[in-house]
């Protein structure tokens, strides 16, 4: 599961010492599949607390290319919080 991190750039070495990676694309530093969580709440969004998201269920709509479809407004090509965990 991958989760974007809002990090200042002063923190930037702190994030990359606990393992997170950056992504230059989005030009911001993401966590993925990582175990415990806790030494990167500082910089988890405050907006969508984890245990908010609903989960997709097997058999749900599905978009182009198999992408889970939750409903979000977004454009196709951007992550929603829930659709984030599919790369």
């Amino acid at each position: 599961m991958r989760i974007n991190l809002t990090t200042p750039f002063a923190e930037k070495d702190q994030v990359k010492a606990l393992g997170a990676r950056w992504d230059a694309a989005k030009k911001l530093w993401y966590i993925q599949d990582v175990a415990d969580l806790e030494p990167f709440q500082r910089w988890m969004p405050k907006e969508t607390p984890k245990e908010t998201v609903p989960s997709m269920q097997a058999g749900s709509v599905t978009g182009p290319a198999g992408v889970a479809d939750c409903g979000c407004d977004v454009l196709p090509w951007d992550d929603c919080v829930h659709t984030a965990t599919t790369q």
